[in-house]
């Protein structure tokens, strides 16, 4: 039924949603991981723009949220597929 996917989706999202989270608290690169409630995390990172357009070039979009008050040098990630988090994830411990 209906009722039975979307409870199966939420249930993805929420369990991503923690791994993206303990994963993003570990690179160097990422300052603070803000507390969520939704389907997407913001990030404080050491440099939102290089590694935002570093994502880009490896095919992972991201918002870049660096010239919005108070989100100075954060990232907006939407929570999305085991496989899209393990490409975003795998390209974040690959930025230099």
């Amino acid at each position: 039924s209906n009722v039975t996917l979307l409870q199966r989706h939420i249930s993805m999202i929420l369990e991503e949603r923690e791994t993206l989270i303990k994963a993003l608290g570990m690179p160097p690169l990422c300052k603070k991981v803000y507390p969520t409630d939704a389907n997407f995390i913001l990030a404080r990172v050491t440099d939102a723009d290089g590694i935002y357009k570093y994502l880009v070039q490896k095919g992972v979009i991201v918002r870049n949220r660096t010239r919005v008050h108070l989100c100075g040098d954060c990232l907006r990630i939407t929570v999305g597929t085991k496989d899209e988090n393990t490409k975003l994830l795998s390209a974040l411990r690959q930025y230099v």
